[in-house]
């Protein structure tokens, strides 16, 4: 029990200890933290010029105000995460129903090549998680994936040993548009080192069931 109150810092809002960080006679309350955690919000505070009494309120007051509005803080800096990565990674938004007309034209005149380019396209997206290093990069990868995917009625991936499962539901998606998001999947997929085994590809639906295979682009995960 000791040892856990050693890795607390009581943190003490009241007279004396941050004496003349306060305004007027606002009531304080004590409260524990890690830490860890509070050397590191006291550097936060010194870099950005804050005292550390005015970031963890502010702090206290983004949760409130979150709480309030019924955002989950949790999930919303993990979509914020995703969509800085995507930016990063050079996507850019666009009017959907341009996106599935722009695909059904160039899938028209040029399937092979489009077809390619949605392949190492996909290549090139894993591999930022591959080579990123630290984490469970597969696991980075489908919660970035699938927060990007919010047009998409149903989106699921399983994964058991060497074998994995992707299966997308989406009637919004053109016919056009289908074949080449699932070929973006592939090249995906490839990038962690699996290969196909199973494709089944109609109009809105994917199903993709692929194994790990032997000399892939990327055996760590």
């Amino acid at each position: 029990m000791f040892k856990i109150l050693k890795g607390l810092l009581l943190f003490v809002f009241a007279g004396g200890l941050l004496a003349g960080f306060g305004e007027g006679k606002i009531r304080r309350k004590t409260f524990v933290a890690r830490e860890d955690l509070l050397d590191r919000l006291a550097e936060i505070a010194e870099q950005k010029g804050y005292s550390l009494y005015a970031l963890v309120n502010d702090i206290f007051e983004l949760a409130v105000r979150a709480e309030e509005a019924g955002v989950n803080l949790k999930r919303f800096l993990e979509d914020y995460v995703a969509f800085k990565r995507a930016r990063d990674a050079g996507f850019i938004l666009e009017p959907e129903r341009l996106c599935y007309v722009m695909a059904d034209m160039a899938y028209e005149r040029f399937k092979g090549r489009i077809v390619r380019e949605w392949f190492e396209a996909g290549v090139w997206f894993a591999k930022r998680y591959v080579m990123g290093g630290g984490g469970d990069s597969w696991e980075g990868f489908r919660r970035d994936l699938e927060v990007l995917l919010w047009n998409v009625q149903e989106f699921e991936v399983e994964r058991s040993g060497d074998n994995v499962a992707i299966r997308i539901l989406s009637p919004r998606f053109s016919e056009a548009y289908t074949h080449l998001f699932e070929a973006f999947l592939e090249g995906c997929l490839e990038a962690f080192g699996y290969r196909n085994a199973v494709r089944e590809v109609y109009r809105g639906r994917i199903f993709i069931k692929a194994v790990k295979g032997v000399g892939g682009a990327a055996e760590g995960q």
